[in-house]
């Protein structure tokens, strides 16, 4: 534990054993014998255990005039909820258990004696902000700027305040149990039960003694959004107290929370298959503007295509790399500095994910043009650069504004698809858009090509067959195939289902750039055609003064000819 919560915790402590020395109590402070008699007597009342002591249905909800709700953890006790008392102190522990390395600085916590209506005296947590205390309460605006400013970014703010809000579900829900518990005497009669809690981060039911409680982890449990659900336990003891550590408090079974390994795992998956892309790319950006026949319009569109998913997996690498994986490796990080450097990373990476998808419209408008409107010319090159370059730049430096303006935390990787502010959509609605206009423009084009080859193939079905296959060829240049991953599943998908879904996406966008290089660079005969010439030429080279033979081509048949020392060379 920090020195902050040692501090906290030693002052909570302290004001506990002051508010049960005024009031002389034996047992632990506040505790439900504190409130009222129970009435041992009464026939038609329910006898349920809870903490290894007996109570009746009345005496959970009715004994006093206050409503109450119980806080785990080191408190172990009930919370009235008059003059939201249950809501200040349970909001403090969500901020108690916020970790240091989401704050910016700590709050300076104070302590004071509050009595309600029952006469009770008990601790009440604040904190001081200037010259004024509040508590911690999301509906106290000036407050709650206060505690706002003292957390790392507005991400971890916003899920302070779905703590403090669901730790009140917490009590009205297990309240409304309490009550529809009443009229149900004969279906928990006797039963040892742990009691209904919140311990600072979820919220648990009356549990049978010897239970072990399964549930969801929070989402406030995590740095960023959790991308998968998992589960974590809280064990029931046999004597109807929740487990407990060594000092003393309840816990609850978090470590399960963690998505270290989920997140490693895909990470170095995905890892490799930009570096897979990368590596395929790289002689295809040098092949084409090395041979001057392949400085042809097509292949200028193709390499452009090429260097925006080259660049495309290199930040890509670079994000996870510099990025990512440290967070789950190191403790200290570039995420938690949220410095200009790896703004600039994701901006670029952001750039270039765009620039893949405008320029995969490009090479659709090129090739819808050449097929469909092949009498009206190819267009001009300009056109398509300037389709395939603009957008991803002003898209890119709009959603880097709106990040810098509005969410300007965490290296701006927090881009996830349930903030309020939807910013994700500055960059994936373009997406979407080009993946509709693609599937028209290529649904258009094979309709031409069956026309086609139906006028000149009196089978039908090899005309459909050809006009298929050409189709598949196409795709990966459309990008039809993100429509198998363009919907991200939401959070609370198993993460056994999210990997899958992340190793399928992973995978297709990763390894797009190799297989677009493969069909469209070293597939094509005109390339093959050029580098073969190359490869003759350097093995002539090479076995020349070894061998009797040379050899030269024929530029009217492109065919090698092979001739002897003694013959004459063939007078090109």
């Amino acid at each position: 534990m920090d020195a902050f919560k040692a501090v906290i915790f030693i002052q909570i402590l302290a004001s506990f054993c002051v508010a049960t020395a005024t009031n002389d109590v034996d047992e632990a402070p506040f505790s439900l014998e504190d409130y009222a008699e129970v009435d041992d007597n009464a026939p038609t009342q329910m006898s349920l255990i809870l903490d290894g002591k007996n109570h009746t249905a009345s005496s959970l909800a009715s004994t006093t005039s206050l409503e109450m709700c119980r806080m785990g953890f080191g408190v172990m006790d009930y919370y009235p909820t008059e003059e939201n008392y249950y809501h200040h102190q349970t909001c403090f522990w969500c901020y108690f258990f916020t970790p240091p390395h989401r704050r910016k600085y700590n709050l300076k916590v104070v302590t004071n004696k509050i009595t309600l209506s029952d006469g009770k005296t008990r601790m009440d947590v604040m904190f001081s902000d200037k010259n004024s205390t509040h508590y911690f309460d999301p509906d106290d605006g000036e407050g709650w700027m206060a505690v706002t400013s003292s957390l790392s970014d507005i991400l971890e703010a916003a899920k302070l305040e779905g703590c403090c809000r669901e730790a009140v579900s917490c009590c009205e829900r297990n309240l409304l149990h309490t009550y529809y518990m009443q009229n149900k005497t004969s279906e928990s009669e006797g039963k040892v039960l742990c009691p209904a809690t919140w311990d600072g981060w979820s919220c648990f039911p009356d549990t049978p003694a010897g239970e072990v409680v399964s549930f969801v982890c929070p989402p406030h449990a995590y740095k960023g959004q959790p991308e998968c659900a998992l589960e974590g336990t809280k064990t029931c003891w046999p004597n109807g107290s929740w487990a407990r550590d060594p000092s003393g408090r309840e816990q609850t079974e978090y470590a399960t929370c963690s998505h270290r390994h989920y997140h490693l795992i895909n990470y170095y998956w995905e890892v490799t298959m930009h570096a897979a892309s990368m590596v395929v790319l790289i002689p295809a950006v040098i092949i084409i503007p090395y041979y001057r026949p392949l400085r042809a319009q097509r292949f200028i569109l193709h390499l452009n295509l090429f260097w925006a998913l080259f660049f495309k997996a290199f930040f890509s690498l670079l994000d996870v790399a510099v990025l990512r994986i440290p967070e789950y490796t190191e403790t200290n990080t570039l995420l938690d500095d949220n410095a200009e450097g790896c703004k600039i990373l994701v901006f670029l990476t952001k750039v270039f994910s765009v620039a893949v998808w405008s320029w995969m419209l490009s090479e659709s408008l090129y090739l819808h043009r050449l097929i469909v409107a092949a009498f009206s010319g190819r267009g001009k090159t300009y056109v398509y650069v300037l389709v395939g370059w603009v957008p991803p730049v002003v898209l890119g430096c709009s959603w880097a504004v709106s990040r810098a303006l509005l969410e300007d935390y965490q290296c701006w990787l927090g881009d996830q698809h349930g903030d309020d502010r939807h910013l994700y959509l500055i960059t994936e609605l373009p997406k979407l858009i080009i993946l509709v206009v693609n599937t028209i423009l290529l649904a258009n084009m094979t309709r031409v090509v069956v026309t086609q080859m139906r006028s000149v193939s009196d089978d039908g079905a090899v005309a459909n067959k050809r006009a298929v296959k050409a189709t598949m060829f196409l795709l990966p240049m459309f990008g039809l195939q993100f429509f198998i991953t363009f919907v991200v599943p939401p959070y609370t998908t198993p993460c056994i289902g999210m990997h899958v879904y992340s190793f399928l996406a992973t995978g297709v966008d990763g390894l797009q750039g190799l297989y677009v290089a493969v069909v469209y660079c070293y597939m094509n005969q005109e390339v093959k055609n050029q580098v073969g010439r190359s490869l003759h030429h350097l093995r002539g080279t090479i076995y020349k003064p070894l061998s009797t033979s040379y050899a030269t081509y024929d530029p009217k048949t492109e065919v090698s000819q092979i001739h002897s020392s003694v013959s004459h060379s063939v007078d090109s």
